[in-house]
Protein backbone atom coordinates (compact mmCIF):
# COMPACT_ATOMS: atom_id res chain seq x y z
CA UNK A 1 0.00 0.00 0.00
CA UNK A 2 2.87 2.35 0.81
CA UNK A 3 4.46 1.80 -2.57
CA UNK A 4 1.16 2.44 -4.34
CA UNK A 5 0.63 5.68 -2.45
CA UNK A 6 4.15 6.88 -3.11
CA UNK A 7 3.89 6.34 -6.86
CA UNK A 8 0.37 7.75 -7.32
CA UNK A 9 0.18 10.64 -9.75
CA UNK A 10 -1.51 13.63 -8.01
CA UNK A 11 -3.45 14.30 -11.21
CA UNK A 12 -5.19 10.96 -10.71
CA UNK A 13 -7.20 12.61 -7.93
CA UNK A 14 -10.45 14.02 -9.42
CA UNK A 15 -10.74 16.61 -6.63
CA UNK A 16 -7.27 18.00 -7.41
CA UNK A 17 -7.90 18.04 -11.17
CA UNK A 18 -11.14 19.91 -10.61
CA UNK A 19 -9.44 22.59 -8.49
CA UNK A 20 -6.52 23.00 -10.88
CA UNK A 21 -8.78 23.20 -13.95
CA UNK A 22 -10.08 26.59 -12.83
CA UNK A 23 -6.66 28.13 -13.49
CA UNK A 24 -6.18 26.69 -16.99
CA UNK A 25 -6.51 28.55 -20.28
CA UNK A 26 -8.97 27.19 -22.83
CA UNK A 27 -6.09 25.94 -24.98
CA UNK A 28 -4.55 24.02 -22.07
CA UNK A 29 -7.95 22.69 -21.00
CA UNK A 30 -8.54 21.27 -24.48
CA UNK A 31 -5.21 19.45 -24.32
CA UNK A 32 -6.04 18.02 -20.89
CA UNK A 33 -9.53 16.97 -21.94
CA UNK A 34 -7.98 14.77 -24.65
CA UNK A 35 -5.97 12.74 -22.12
CA UNK A 36 -8.84 10.49 -21.05
CA UNK A 37 -12.56 10.46 -20.37
CA UNK A 38 -12.04 11.07 -16.65
CA UNK A 39 -9.87 14.08 -17.42
CA UNK A 40 -12.42 15.33 -19.94
CA UNK A 41 -15.08 15.32 -17.21
CA UNK A 42 -12.99 17.83 -15.22
CA UNK A 43 -11.67 20.05 -17.99
CA UNK A 44 -14.63 20.24 -20.37
CA UNK A 45 -16.32 22.83 -18.13
CA UNK A 46 -13.33 25.18 -18.58
CA UNK A 47 -13.70 24.97 -22.37
CA UNK A 48 -17.38 25.89 -22.27
CA UNK A 49 -17.30 28.31 -19.34
CA UNK A 50 -16.98 31.52 -21.41
CA UNK A 51 -18.08 32.16 -25.00
CA UNK A 52 -16.92 35.45 -26.49
CA UNK A 53 -18.11 35.64 -30.09
CA UNK A 54 -15.41 38.18 -30.92
CA UNK A 55 -12.86 35.54 -29.92
CA UNK A 56 -14.82 32.37 -30.78
CA UNK A 57 -16.97 33.28 -33.84
CA UNK A 58 -17.18 29.61 -34.93
CA UNK A 59 -19.31 28.75 -31.91
CA UNK A 60 -22.31 29.80 -34.00
CA UNK A 61 -21.45 26.97 -36.44
CA UNK A 62 -21.70 24.18 -33.86
CA UNK A 63 -24.48 21.66 -34.33
CA UNK A 64 -27.53 22.02 -32.04
CA UNK A 65 -26.82 18.54 -30.63
CA UNK A 66 -23.39 19.59 -29.35
CA UNK A 67 -24.78 22.78 -27.82
CA UNK A 68 -27.61 20.79 -26.24
CA UNK A 69 -25.08 18.43 -24.66
CA UNK A 70 -22.67 21.02 -23.27
CA UNK A 71 -24.64 24.28 -23.19
CA UNK A 72 -25.46 23.86 -19.50
CA UNK A 73 -21.75 24.47 -18.80
CA UNK A 74 -21.74 27.97 -20.31
CA UNK A 75 -21.66 30.71 -17.68
CA UNK A 76 -20.55 33.82 -19.60
CA UNK A 77 -21.56 34.98 -23.11
CA UNK A 78 -20.12 38.16 -24.61
CA UNK A 79 -20.63 40.01 -27.91
CA UNK A 80 -23.57 38.02 -29.25
CA UNK A 81 -24.30 40.45 -32.08
CA UNK A 82 -25.75 38.57 -35.06
CA UNK A 83 -28.93 36.54 -35.67
CA UNK A 84 -26.85 33.36 -36.15
CA UNK A 85 -25.16 33.87 -32.79
CA UNK A 86 -28.49 34.51 -31.05
CA UNK A 87 -29.94 31.42 -32.73
CA UNK A 88 -27.08 29.25 -31.42
CA UNK A 89 -27.66 30.50 -27.87
CA UNK A 90 -31.43 30.00 -28.12
CA UNK A 91 -30.77 26.27 -27.68
CA UNK A 92 -32.57 24.96 -24.60
CA UNK A 93 -29.31 23.45 -23.39
CA UNK A 94 -28.09 26.98 -22.56
CA UNK A 95 -29.88 27.58 -19.28
CA UNK A 96 -27.36 28.49 -16.55
CA UNK A 97 -25.78 31.76 -17.71
CA UNK A 98 -24.41 34.18 -15.13
CA UNK A 99 -23.49 36.92 -17.62
CA UNK A 100 -24.93 37.82 -21.03
CA UNK A 101 -24.04 40.64 -23.44
CA UNK A 102 -26.20 40.63 -26.53
CA UNK A 103 -27.49 42.80 -29.40
CA UNK A 104 -31.28 42.98 -29.63
CA UNK A 105 -32.27 45.17 -32.56
CA UNK A 106 -31.06 43.77 -35.89
CA UNK A 107 -34.34 41.95 -36.58
CA UNK A 108 -37.59 41.01 -34.90
CA UNK A 109 -36.48 37.37 -34.81
CA UNK A 110 -33.20 38.23 -33.10
CA UNK A 111 -35.05 40.46 -30.62
CA UNK A 112 -37.39 37.58 -29.76
CA UNK A 113 -34.58 35.03 -29.44
CA UNK A 114 -32.43 37.23 -27.21
CA UNK A 115 -35.30 37.70 -24.79
CA UNK A 116 -36.02 33.97 -24.88
CA UNK A 117 -32.41 33.45 -23.78
CA UNK A 118 -32.84 36.04 -21.02
CA UNK A 119 -36.09 34.46 -19.81
CA UNK A 120 -34.63 30.94 -19.73
CA UNK A 121 -31.54 32.06 -17.83
CA UNK A 122 -32.97 34.71 -15.52
CA UNK A 123 -32.93 32.42 -12.45
CA UNK A 124 -29.10 32.42 -12.70
CA UNK A 125 -28.27 35.70 -14.51
CA UNK A 126 -26.25 38.12 -12.40
CA UNK A 127 -24.99 40.49 -15.13
CA UNK A 128 -27.02 41.47 -18.19
CA UNK A 129 -26.07 43.92 -20.96
CA UNK A 130 -28.55 44.41 -23.80
CA UNK A 131 -27.59 46.83 -26.54
CA UNK A 132 -28.69 48.02 -29.95
CA UNK A 133 -26.90 49.68 -32.78
CA UNK A 134 -26.74 53.47 -32.72
CA UNK A 135 -30.34 54.56 -32.92
CA UNK A 136 -32.25 57.70 -33.85
CA UNK A 137 -35.37 58.76 -31.98
CA UNK A 138 -37.45 57.13 -34.74
CA UNK A 139 -35.68 53.80 -34.33
CA UNK A 140 -36.24 53.93 -30.59
CA UNK A 141 -39.96 53.68 -31.30
CA UNK A 142 -39.46 50.34 -33.06
CA UNK A 143 -40.39 47.07 -31.30
CA UNK A 144 -36.84 45.79 -31.54
CA UNK A 145 -35.69 48.58 -29.22
CA UNK A 146 -38.29 47.88 -26.53
CA UNK A 147 -37.30 46.01 -23.37
CA UNK A 148 -39.39 42.87 -22.82
CA UNK A 149 -39.90 43.29 -19.10
CA UNK A 150 -41.48 39.87 -18.51
CA UNK A 151 -38.25 38.17 -19.64
CA UNK A 152 -36.36 39.79 -16.76
CA UNK A 153 -38.82 38.62 -14.09
CA UNK A 154 -38.33 35.00 -12.98
CA UNK A 155 -41.45 32.89 -12.52
CA UNK A 156 -42.13 29.26 -11.72
CA UNK A 157 -45.56 27.69 -12.22
CA UNK A 158 -47.12 31.12 -12.24
CA UNK A 159 -45.41 32.18 -8.98
CA UNK A 160 -43.28 35.29 -9.18
CA UNK A 161 -39.77 34.92 -7.75
CA UNK A 162 -36.90 37.35 -7.32
CA UNK A 163 -33.95 37.63 -9.69
CA UNK A 164 -30.26 37.34 -8.66
CA UNK A 165 -29.41 40.15 -11.12
CA UNK A 166 -26.68 42.47 -9.80
CA UNK A 167 -25.80 44.49 -12.90
CA UNK A 168 -28.15 45.64 -15.67
CA UNK A 169 -26.98 47.70 -18.65
CA UNK A 170 -29.32 48.85 -21.40
CA UNK A 171 -28.03 50.81 -24.39
CA UNK A 172 -30.28 52.34 -27.06
CA UNK A 173 -33.36 50.73 -25.51
CA UNK A 174 -36.81 51.97 -24.58
CA UNK A 175 -39.08 51.31 -21.60
CA UNK A 176 -41.64 53.08 -19.43
CA UNK A 177 -41.27 54.14 -15.81
CA UNK A 178 -43.65 51.35 -14.79
CA UNK A 179 -41.53 48.86 -16.77
CA UNK A 180 -38.44 50.03 -14.91
CA UNK A 181 -40.22 49.75 -11.56
CA UNK A 182 -41.34 46.19 -12.38
CA UNK A 183 -37.74 45.23 -13.15
CA UNK A 184 -36.45 46.89 -9.99
CA UNK A 185 -39.08 45.11 -7.88
CA UNK A 186 -38.04 41.76 -9.33
CA UNK A 187 -34.32 42.45 -8.74
CA UNK A 188 -33.81 43.33 -5.07
CA UNK A 189 -30.06 42.54 -5.35
CA UNK A 190 -29.48 44.95 -8.24
CA UNK A 191 -26.36 46.95 -7.43
CA UNK A 192 -25.66 48.77 -10.72
CA UNK A 193 -28.01 50.12 -13.40
CA UNK A 194 -26.70 51.76 -16.58
CA UNK A 195 -29.11 53.39 -19.02
CA UNK A 196 -26.97 54.47 -21.96
CA UNK A 197 -29.07 56.44 -24.43
CA UNK A 198 -32.08 54.57 -23.08
CA UNK A 199 -35.41 56.36 -23.03
CA UNK A 200 -37.53 55.97 -19.89
CA UNK A 201 -40.90 57.43 -20.90
CA UNK A 202 -44.29 58.15 -19.37
CA UNK A 203 -45.10 58.61 -15.70
CA UNK A 204 -45.12 56.01 -12.92
CA UNK A 205 -48.50 54.95 -11.56
CA UNK A 206 -47.08 54.07 -8.13
CA UNK A 207 -44.19 55.43 -6.06
CA UNK A 208 -41.22 53.11 -5.60
CA UNK A 209 -37.75 53.08 -4.05
CA UNK A 210 -35.00 50.50 -4.50
CA UNK A 211 -33.06 50.40 -1.24
CA UNK A 212 -30.06 48.39 -2.47
CA UNK A 213 -28.85 49.95 -5.74
CA UNK A 214 -25.62 51.91 -5.40
CA UNK A 215 -24.57 52.83 -8.96
CA UNK A 216 -26.70 54.62 -11.58
CA UNK A 217 -25.50 55.60 -15.04
CA UNK A 218 -27.42 57.75 -17.51
CA UNK A 219 -27.22 60.92 -19.56
CA UNK A 220 -27.65 64.28 -17.82
CA UNK A 221 -30.64 65.02 -20.04
CA UNK A 222 -32.41 61.88 -18.81
CA UNK A 223 -31.50 62.40 -15.18
CA UNK A 224 -32.37 66.07 -14.94
CA UNK A 225 -35.11 67.01 -17.36
CA UNK A 226 -36.06 70.59 -18.13
CA UNK A 227 -38.85 71.59 -17.61
CA UNK A 228 -39.26 69.43 -14.52
CA UNK A 229 -42.45 67.75 -15.64
CA UNK A 230 -41.01 64.22 -15.77
CA UNK A 231 -40.46 61.89 -12.84
CA UNK A 232 -36.86 61.95 -11.63
CA UNK A 233 -34.92 58.69 -11.96
CA UNK A 234 -32.95 59.68 -8.88
CA UNK A 235 -36.08 59.34 -6.72
CA UNK A 236 -35.96 55.54 -7.09
CA UNK A 237 -32.52 55.16 -5.51
CA UNK A 238 -32.15 56.71 -2.03
CA UNK A 239 -29.09 54.55 -1.22
CA UNK A 240 -27.15 55.43 -4.37
CA UNK A 241 -23.49 56.30 -3.77
CA UNK A 242 -22.14 56.59 -7.35
CA UNK A 243 -23.49 58.59 -10.26
CA UNK A 244 -22.14 58.01 -13.78
CA UNK A 245 -23.40 60.87 -15.92
CA UNK A 246 -22.51 61.81 -19.48
CA UNK A 247 -23.39 64.64 -21.83
CA UNK A 248 -22.41 65.43 -25.39
CA UNK A 249 -24.21 68.77 -25.47
CA UNK A 250 -21.96 71.65 -26.48
CA UNK A 251 -21.78 74.72 -24.28
CA UNK A 252 -22.41 75.15 -20.57
CA UNK A 253 -24.01 72.55 -18.35
CA UNK A 254 -27.68 71.92 -19.01
CA UNK A 255 -29.83 71.58 -16.94
CA UNK A 256 -28.95 74.40 -14.53
CA UNK A 257 -26.52 73.60 -11.74
CA UNK A 258 -29.02 74.79 -9.12
CA UNK A 259 -31.58 72.23 -10.32
CA UNK A 260 -29.02 69.39 -10.32
CA UNK A 261 -27.85 70.33 -6.83
CA UNK A 262 -31.43 70.45 -5.50
CA UNK A 263 -32.39 67.02 -6.90
CA UNK A 264 -29.21 65.29 -5.71
CA UNK A 265 -29.66 66.76 -2.23
CA UNK A 266 -33.33 65.79 -2.18
CA UNK A 267 -33.15 62.24 -3.49
CA UNK A 268 -29.60 60.91 -3.00
CA UNK A 269 -28.06 62.13 0.27
CA UNK A 270 -25.45 59.32 0.26
CA UNK A 271 -24.02 60.21 -3.14
CA UNK A 272 -20.23 60.65 -2.97
CA UNK A 273 -18.83 59.18 -6.22
CA UNK A 274 -18.98 60.88 -9.64
CA UNK A 275 -18.03 59.44 -13.03
CA UNK A 276 -18.43 62.45 -15.31
CA UNK A 277 -17.95 62.37 -19.08
CA UNK A 278 -18.74 65.16 -21.53
CA UNK A 279 -17.59 66.74 -24.74
CA UNK A 280 -17.72 70.36 -23.56
CA UNK A 281 -15.17 70.07 -20.71
CA UNK A 282 -17.63 71.73 -18.31
CA UNK A 283 -19.27 68.98 -16.26
CA UNK A 284 -16.40 68.12 -13.91
CA UNK A 285 -15.52 71.64 -12.68
CA UNK A 286 -19.20 72.64 -12.49
CA UNK A 287 -20.16 69.56 -10.46
CA UNK A 288 -17.21 69.80 -8.09
CA UNK A 289 -17.40 73.57 -7.61
CA UNK A 290 -21.12 74.42 -7.65
CA UNK A 291 -23.16 71.24 -7.08
CA UNK A 292 -21.74 68.57 -4.77
CA UNK A 293 -19.87 68.27 -1.48
CA UNK A 294 -18.03 65.54 0.43
CA UNK A 295 -16.81 63.94 -2.79
CA UNK A 296 -14.93 60.66 -2.35
CA UNK A 297 -14.51 59.43 -5.94
CA UNK A 298 -13.89 61.41 -9.15
CA UNK A 299 -13.51 59.90 -12.62
CA UNK A 300 -13.11 62.02 -15.76
CA UNK A 301 -11.69 62.09 -19.27
CA UNK A 302 -7.94 62.44 -18.88
CA UNK A 303 -7.50 64.60 -21.96
CA UNK A 304 -9.78 67.14 -20.23
CA UNK A 305 -7.40 67.45 -17.30
CA UNK A 306 -6.56 71.07 -16.58
CA UNK A 307 -5.59 73.39 -13.75
CA UNK A 308 -9.27 74.28 -13.42
CA UNK A 309 -10.22 70.65 -12.81
CA UNK A 310 -7.33 70.14 -10.36
CA UNK A 311 -8.42 73.20 -8.38
CA UNK A 312 -12.01 71.90 -8.35
CA UNK A 313 -10.83 68.50 -7.10
CA UNK A 314 -8.79 70.12 -4.34
CA UNK A 315 -11.96 71.71 -2.95
CA UNK A 316 -12.71 68.19 -1.70
CA UNK A 317 -9.20 67.47 -0.37
CA UNK A 318 -10.42 66.29 3.04
CA UNK A 319 -12.80 63.61 1.66
CA UNK A 320 -11.28 62.53 -1.66
CA UNK A 321 -10.40 58.80 -1.65
CA UNK A 322 -10.13 57.88 -5.32
CA UNK A 323 -9.12 59.80 -8.43
CA UNK A 324 -9.20 58.02 -11.78
CA UNK A 325 -9.86 58.60 -15.48
CA UNK A 326 -11.90 56.86 -18.15
CA UNK A 327 -10.00 54.50 -20.40
CA UNK A 328 -10.31 55.85 -23.94
CA UNK A 329 -7.90 53.41 -25.59
CA UNK A 330 -9.45 50.58 -27.59
CA UNK A 331 -8.68 47.16 -26.12
CA UNK A 332 -6.51 48.71 -23.41
CA UNK A 333 -5.47 46.05 -20.92
CA UNK A 334 -3.40 46.84 -17.83
CA UNK A 335 -2.30 43.20 -17.62
CA UNK A 336 -1.15 42.63 -21.20
CA UNK A 337 2.39 41.43 -21.74
CA UNK A 338 3.70 44.67 -23.19
CA UNK A 339 4.54 48.14 -22.01
CA UNK A 340 1.66 50.59 -21.71
CA UNK A 341 1.66 53.56 -24.06
CA UNK A 342 2.07 57.07 -22.63
CA UNK A 343 -0.34 59.57 -24.19
CA UNK A 344 0.11 62.27 -21.59
CA UNK A 345 -1.00 65.71 -22.77
CA UNK A 346 -0.40 67.07 -19.27
CA UNK A 347 3.34 66.35 -19.02
CA UNK A 348 4.50 69.94 -18.77
CA UNK A 349 2.17 70.68 -15.86
CA UNK A 350 2.68 67.44 -13.95
CA UNK A 351 3.84 69.42 -10.94
CA UNK A 352 0.29 70.74 -10.52
CA UNK A 353 -1.15 67.22 -10.41
CA UNK A 354 1.23 66.49 -7.51
CA UNK A 355 -0.95 68.81 -5.41
CA UNK A 356 -3.56 66.04 -5.14
CA UNK A 357 -1.47 63.43 -3.27
CA UNK A 358 0.21 66.24 -1.30
CA UNK A 359 -3.04 67.76 -0.01
CA UNK A 360 -5.54 64.85 0.08
CA UNK A 361 -4.85 62.80 3.25
CA UNK A 362 -7.78 60.39 2.70
CA UNK A 363 -6.61 59.39 -0.81
CA UNK A 364 -6.46 55.58 -1.21
CA UNK A 365 -6.42 55.16 -5.00
CA UNK A 366 -4.36 57.27 -7.39
CA UNK A 367 -5.45 55.64 -10.62
CA UNK A 368 -4.19 57.62 -13.62
CA UNK A 369 -2.42 55.14 -15.96
CA UNK A 370 -2.31 57.77 -18.70
CA UNK A 371 -0.21 60.13 -16.57
CA UNK A 372 3.58 60.11 -16.51
CA UNK A 373 5.06 61.44 -13.29
CA UNK A 374 8.49 63.02 -12.99
CA UNK A 375 10.35 61.84 -9.88
CA UNK A 376 12.11 65.22 -9.70
CA UNK A 377 8.69 66.80 -9.08
CA UNK A 378 7.51 63.99 -6.78
CA UNK A 379 10.51 64.35 -4.50
CA UNK A 380 9.99 68.10 -4.04
CA UNK A 381 7.08 67.51 -1.65
CA UNK A 382 5.54 64.95 0.71
CA UNK A 383 2.54 62.83 -0.19
CA UNK A 384 0.20 63.03 2.81
CA UNK A 385 -1.95 60.08 1.69
CA UNK A 386 -0.36 57.55 4.05
CA UNK A 387 -3.22 55.04 3.56
CA UNK A 388 -2.62 54.81 -0.20
CA UNK A 389 -3.53 51.31 -1.44
CA UNK A 390 -3.52 51.58 -5.24
CA UNK A 391 -1.16 53.46 -7.53
CA UNK A 392 -1.39 53.33 -11.33
CA UNK A 393 0.85 55.81 -13.16
CA UNK A 394 3.80 55.87 -15.52
CA UNK A 395 7.17 57.19 -14.35
CA UNK A 396 9.47 59.27 -16.54
CA UNK A 397 12.61 57.23 -17.25
CA UNK A 398 11.00 53.97 -16.16
CA UNK A 399 10.41 53.14 -19.79
CA UNK A 400 11.26 49.45 -20.25
CA UNK A 401 9.95 46.20 -18.77
CA UNK A 402 13.35 45.56 -17.24
CA UNK A 403 13.43 48.87 -15.39
CA UNK A 404 9.86 48.44 -14.14
CA UNK A 405 10.59 44.91 -12.93
CA UNK A 406 13.72 46.11 -11.14
CA UNK A 407 11.78 48.88 -9.36
CA UNK A 408 9.11 46.37 -8.32
CA UNK A 409 11.76 43.91 -7.10
CA UNK A 410 13.39 46.59 -4.92
CA UNK A 411 9.99 47.60 -3.53
CA UNK A 412 9.10 44.01 -2.71
CA UNK A 413 12.43 43.44 -0.96
CA UNK A 414 11.84 46.54 1.12
CA UNK A 415 8.31 45.33 2.01
CA UNK A 416 9.72 41.96 3.10
CA UNK A 417 12.34 43.67 5.24
CA UNK A 418 9.69 45.86 6.86
CA UNK A 419 7.54 42.81 7.59
CA UNK A 420 10.51 41.07 9.23
CA UNK A 421 11.08 44.09 11.47
CA UNK A 422 7.42 44.20 12.54
CA UNK A 423 7.45 40.46 13.24
CA UNK A 424 10.57 40.80 15.39
CA UNK A 425 12.58 38.59 13.07
CA UNK A 426 16.21 38.92 12.10
CA UNK A 427 16.27 41.32 9.16
CA UNK A 428 17.98 39.99 6.05
CA UNK A 429 20.59 42.30 4.58
CA UNK A 430 19.62 43.71 1.19
CA UNK A 431 22.80 44.18 -0.80
CA UNK A 432 21.06 45.99 -3.64
CA UNK A 433 19.34 48.61 -1.44
CA UNK A 434 21.89 51.39 -1.27
CA UNK A 435 20.50 54.69 0.12
CA UNK A 436 22.91 56.52 -2.15
CA UNK A 437 21.59 54.75 -5.26
CA UNK A 438 20.01 57.51 -7.40
CA UNK A 439 18.90 55.29 -10.27
CA UNK A 440 15.30 55.78 -11.33
CA UNK A 441 14.47 52.25 -10.17
CA UNK A 442 15.81 52.86 -6.64
CA UNK A 443 14.13 56.27 -6.38
CA UNK A 444 10.75 54.83 -7.35
CA UNK A 445 11.13 51.91 -4.91
CA UNK A 446 12.00 54.27 -2.04
CA UNK A 447 8.91 56.33 -2.82
CA UNK A 448 6.63 53.28 -2.87
CA UNK A 449 8.02 52.11 0.48
CA UNK A 450 6.69 55.25 2.14
CA UNK A 451 3.20 53.74 2.03
CA UNK A 452 2.75 50.81 4.41
CA UNK A 453 -0.70 49.90 3.03
CA UNK A 454 0.20 50.07 -0.65
CA UNK A 455 -1.02 46.84 -2.20
CA UNK A 456 -1.59 47.32 -5.94
CA UNK A 457 1.03 49.00 -8.16
CA UNK A 458 0.99 49.52 -11.94
CA UNK A 459 3.90 51.42 -13.48
CA UNK A 460 3.26 50.61 -17.13
CA UNK A 461 3.66 46.84 -17.15
CA UNK A 462 1.17 44.60 -15.31
CA UNK A 463 -0.10 45.01 -11.76
CA UNK A 464 2.11 44.04 -8.83
CA UNK A 465 1.55 43.33 -5.13
CA UNK A 466 4.14 43.52 -2.35
CA UNK A 467 4.22 39.71 -2.01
Amino acid sequence: MANTASTMNPFDLPELRHRISRFFSVKDAVACALVSQSWADDFISVIWFKIDFDVHPRFADLSPDIVSKHGHLIRIVKNAKTPRQAHALANEGVHSLRELRAETSISAIQHEQVYEIVARNNPSLEHLYLFARTATSILLESPTHSVVVSALIPSSSGTRRTSPLKTLRLKYQRLTHDDLIAILQACPKLYELRLGHTAVVGKPTLPFQHEYLKVLGSSLDSLFQVPQHAHSLLSYFPSMTTLAAFSYTQGSLRPPATMVKEEISRYCPQLTGYYLEDSARTIVPTFLTDIVSDVEVVCFLYHHLSLKIINAILLHHSTLKNIKHFNQQTNFDLEKDELGVVTDHFKESGKHLQLIPRYCPALKEFDLPGHEMDMDEVELGTWVCKDLKTLRVRIKGLDTKEKILMAIALWRKGCWQRWQEKAGMAVEAMDDQDPADMSIEARVARHLLKFDKLWSVWLGYQTWNPI
